[in-house]
């Protein structure tokens, strides 16, 4: 298991929603910053159990966030969100039309190229001696129902549904292994911007608005995050 360095800040999240009594009601969505009169801290948001956040469809508002000082770890505020709100102004609407895009194409492209590969392995390969000669012995050609057909495309076309279903678990496999990596490097980016700032005093803009696209992206059913960091 990876040792993510955003684990210290879950676990002081974790350790004040106990006091609280929030406990078994309440969990921390992975630590994330937030900027205030040019100072930059560590904020947590906190969500229910059951709140399903990664749907687009569930548009949900953590109901308490935490701010936490990034160099000594002390909890600054814990707050109730309808107390207040995290939001200064209007909501900015998130946009998940660009991953949702991204994923689509990318199962596509890789259902095309894992199924012409397999194609190919079935037309060009025999797995047996016999099966090639056979093969050569008949021209590679059967009589199927009065038409002549090539034996390596009626073998294809009968264990294509069920290729066709073993690549869409692949296929889904790789995806929830490419999206679930981004936290790795989330925490990577995370580190870099905090230690940047603990130790010169700078906040960088640019690579902050990078933490809230992959939060975005992350966290589909999770709204208001672009003014959770407040930048």
């Amino acid at each position: 298991m990876i040792d993510l360095k955003l684990d210290r800040y879950l676990n002081v999240a974790n350790e004040e929603k106990m006091k609280r009594g929030l406990g078994k009601k309440y969990a921390p969505l992975y630590p994330m910053l937030r900027k205030e009169d040019n100072k930059l801290y560590v904020g947590v948001m906190l969500t229910k159990l059951e709140d399903n956040v990664w749907d687009v469809n569930s548009k949900i508002k953590a109901e308490y966030w935490v701010l936490i000082e990034p160099k000594t770890l002390v909890v600054l505020e814990f707050n109730e969100t309808n107390k207040k709100d995290f939001v200064n102004g209007n909501l900015i609407k998130k946009d998940s039309s660009s991953k949702q895009k991204e994923i689509a194409k990318y199962i596509v492209n890789k259902k095309l190229q894992y199924k012409s590969y397999l194609k190919n392995d079935i037309e060009n390969e025999q797995l047996l001696l016999v099966q090639n000669k056979v093969a050569n012995l008949l021209d590679n050609k059967i009589q199927i129902d009065g038409d002549t057909v090539n034996i390596n495309d009626y073998l294809m076309a009968n264990i294509e549904p069920e290729i066709d279903k073993k690549l869409d678990e692949l296929i889904d496999l790789l995806v929830q292994t490419k999206y679930g990596s981004i936290t790795f490097y989330y925490d990577i980016l995370l580190d870099n911007i905090i230690k940047e700032y603990v130790d010169k005093g700078n906040i960088e803009d640019e690579k902050i608005k990078l933490c809230i696209e992959i939060m975005n992206s992350y966290y589909d059913g999770v709204i208001g995050i672009d003014n959770f960091f407040n930048l």
